[in-house]
């Protein structure tokens, strides 16, 4: 009958603790490399600042244009309807 070995803390510190403070050290190495490429929070933080601004103009542009689109439509109408002609159907 093959005589079984008992692994104790010992030996298994000796035995695999290398191999593993090795891998967890390579792998630091790689996610230092990785993320050495990302902005500084400030900076991404300023970078969001700086694209939710230009949403806001865009979003305050397109009302705008919208009432202005409105407000255009409704002379043309006023005009049309004084000419009496269609021009809802010429294009």
């Amino acid at each position: 009958m093959p005589q079984i070995k008992t692994l104790t803390l010992e030996t298994f510190e000796e035995a695999l603790m290398p191999q593993i403070k090795t891998l967890i050290s390579e792998s630091h190495d790689d996610l230092e490399e990785k993320i050495k490429h990302l902005p500084t929070r400030e900076q991404y933080y300023a970078r969001e600042d700086k694209t939710m601004g230009e949403l806001k103009k865009i979003r305050e542009e397109v009302a705008l244009t919208g009432h202005h689109y409105e407000k255009t439509n409704k002379r043309v109408d006023i005009i049309d309807k004084h000419l009496g002609i269609d021009t809802s159907t010429v294009f």
